[in-house]
């Protein structure tokens, strides 16, 4: 999130007005309404925006981490529908966080039917590397040069927006270092003929192996993997077996058997640790496994 620290937008955010709203905006383009489920708060947004049709972005929150990210020419009319007949994926939502750039149809950047699928499926990667269950699927789009230019540009404020509202504290990593999500990477190991026997999103049984997936977090020196208990079927417990493949999601998808994650263990005892963290250090030659001083090559084991 550094670079949203030195970002050159502004936020400015009003107090909670007296029917529960929220109006925010950046010193950039988005405009934003919080509101609560309910048809008279989207009457209020309707009277703000005079009536006109405004098209732009919208996420519904529900309990537990539940979201739907959509998008609409006329978010009224959009809103109004989830409103009164929601599909039952997110028949239970609580709050709308209304996304525009504070312009009507004619005018607005939203306008284009691409910008707002492109920007509907970043939020949906964005929110997910957030860990947050979502309850809607994007599309791929063919972009022109010009559509690139304006959804690049909509990102940079959609990551600083969210941020400042607290609901994301991390960034879909750039330049293929970006985690391949659960859903994605179901369908890769499918194509791939693998055999999938259980799925999980840590934990997989492929092939009649077990499979650990561990995306790790980004430092530093790397991406670290921090496993934790030694119970019999624990990643510990396998790494001590040589027992099972580590699967980490991300540039290449690097797919490893323990037996070679064994290699960076030079000291039997470190298996009587409750915690082991291991490094992964991915390069523009290969992508590299680390513990403590000793170091392998796992560029072949990449399955993309």
């Amino acid at each position: 999130m550094d670079h949203l620290k030195e970002s050159d937008l502004g936020f400015h955010e009003e107090p909670k007005d007296l029917k529960g709203i929220k109006r925010a905006r950046t010193t950039g383009q988005l405009r934003t309404w919080e509101i609560p489920r309910g048809s008279k708060f989207l009457e209020v947004f309707r009277t703000e925006t005079g009536g006109l049709e405004f098209p732009g972005l919208y996420i519904l929150l529900s309990k537990g981490g539940k979201v739907y990210v959509g998008e609409a020419k006329n978010l009224y009319v959009r809103l109004g529908q989830h409103n009164a007949n929601p599909e039952d994926k997110c028949k239970d939502w609580e709050t709308a966080y209304i996304i525009t750039d504070g312009r009507p149809a004619t005018l607005s950047d939203f306008n284009d039917t691409v910008v707002r699928h492109t920007l509907e499926l970043y939020l949906i990667n964005l929110l997910k590397a957030n860990k947050y269950t979502l309850l809607s699927q994007g599309q791929d789009q063919q972009l022109t040069a010009t559509q690139t230019q304006v959804s690049d540009s909509l990102h940079k404020e959609l990551d600083f927006f969210l941020a400042k509202k607290n609901i994301i504290t991390k960034l879909i990593e750039k330049g293929g270092l970006e985690e391949v999500f659960s859903d994605e990477l179901h369908k890769i190991l499918e194509r791939k003929k693998k055999k999938i026997e259980k799925w999980g999103v840590k934990d997989a049984t492929v092939d009649g192996e077990s499979i650990f997936i561990r995306p790790g977090s980004k430092k530093p020196n790397g991406w670290q993997i921090t496993s934790r208990g030694r119970k019999p079927g624990s990643f510990i417990d396998s790494l001590q077996k040589g027992v099972g493949s580590l699967l980490i999601p991300r540039d290449g998808i690097p797919l490893v058997p323990l037996r070679e994650v064994q290699k960076v263990i030079t000291d039997p005892n470190t298996y009587e640790q409750d915690t082991i963290d291991l490094w992964v250090i991915f390069k523009e030659e290969g992508v590299y496994l680390r513990y403590k001083e000793k170091t392998i090559d796992i560029t072949m084991y990449r399955i993309r």
